[in-house]
């Protein structure tokens, strides 16, 4: 099992390039929470994206910390991934600010090479 924690998160923002500073740490104690109740990963992973695109959990590298987390648990669960078409679902998740899980995860999974 893949274990984020909010620490684990902040350092990730960081890595990217940012500072960590968090706006919205509410959203993400809300998406950890969720983690830790065991949902099938892309489901854990969806929460902690919504947290980050739209709910705006770091002051900046929302994005970026989105791709970075996406990759990390495809790399973690031996799942090919397409990062173009991730980035692609990153941004247009951001661009519509789109909130619903289920649209979440589909985009996701657009950019998994099966």
């Amino acid at each position: 099992m893949y274990q984020l924690t909010k620490k684990d998160i902040i350092a990730i923002n960081q890595h990217v390039g940012e500072t960590g500073a968090l706006a919205n740490g509410s959203s993400l104690d809300f998406a950890l929470h969720i983690v830790k109740q065991r949902k099938p990963w892309i489901q854990e992973l969806s929460y902690i994206i919504r947290s980050l695109l739209a709910d705006h959990a770091f002051q900046d590298g929302n994005k970026r910390t989105a791709l970075a987390l996406i990759i990390s648990y495809c790399d973690y669960h031996h799942i090919e991934i397409d990062k173009q078409r991730i980035v692609y679902a990153i941004h247009r998740m951001a661009k519509k600010n789109i909130t619903h899980l289920s649209k979440i995860m589909r985009l996701i999974e657009h950019g998994i090479i099966r």
